[in-house]
């Protein structure tokens, strides 16, 4: 186990060299969230927990974290100790899961189709979809978030039509979306987006979020 720094947080991270190890996509979608002091959120495929400490960074009150690997969740358990605030951790698939909903839900998921997949189980979950195929993310986007509640996800941009089509088969609105894009590709990389219950209305895209070498160039 090797104890790192979350970037622009300096919060130490504690993570296993054989696990999946927070990257960029992690740091985009932390520095993403808004404040939610005081609110209750659910970290979907939480593994070491890094996205959790963000949110404890953002004010949530309670936290709570699933991932299919104990392993991973023992690595989270020392994390969230630290932040002194109450937390949860559930061994299960999300599809298994079952507790109340909550005031924010964050995932960042497994999205690469199935082929040329890695033998190693932790990066395999974490990376391709079989463990968690994107309806079924929706399905428990749905479930598990209040009324009320918030949702924060990311996505590779080139699959935006199939996430958009499935945001609006299950009634959920883009309240802020950012695509993010590497210096000198042509091409977004991924997408970040905010939603909440409701139908599809307008759609408003915000300033990209540009990496360079590994670097948010505007995180805010």
């Amino acid at each position: 186990m090797t104890k790192d720094f979350l970037k622009y947080l300096n919060i130490e991270l504690y993570q296993d060299e054989k696990m999946f190890r927070y990257n960029t996509d992690t740091t985009v979608l932390g520095s993403f969230l808004d404040k939610m002091i005081g609110k209750s959120v659910l970290d979907i495929g939480t593994n070491n927990g890094a996205l959790l400490l963000y949110a404890s960074h953002f004010g949530a009150k309670e936290l709570n974290g699933v991932d299919i690997f104990e392993e991973a969740l023992d690595v989270a358990k020392k994390n969230l100790e630290s932040t002194g605030k109450e937390f949860h951790l559930y061994h299960s698939r999300i599809q298994d899961l079952e507790i109340e909903p909550k005031d924010v839900v964050i995932c960042n998921p497994p999205f690469f189709e199935m082929n040329n997949v890695t033998e190693n189980k932790y990066y395999r979950a974490a990376m391709f979809e079989e463990t968690m195929p994107l309806e079924d993310m929706f399905k428990a986007f749905r479930k598990f978030t209040k009324d009320n509640g918030i949702i924060y996800t990311l996505y590779p941009a080139d699959r935006f039509i199939e996430f958009f089509e499935m945001a609006r088969k299950y009634k959920l609105k883009f309240m802020k979306l950012r695509f993010v894009h590497e210096r000198n590709k042509p091409y977004a990389l991924r997408f970040v987006v905010k939603m909440k219950i409701g139908p599809m209305t307008k759609l408003n895209i915000e300033e990209p979020i540009f990496i360079n070498n590994g670097e948010i160039e505007n995180i805010k």
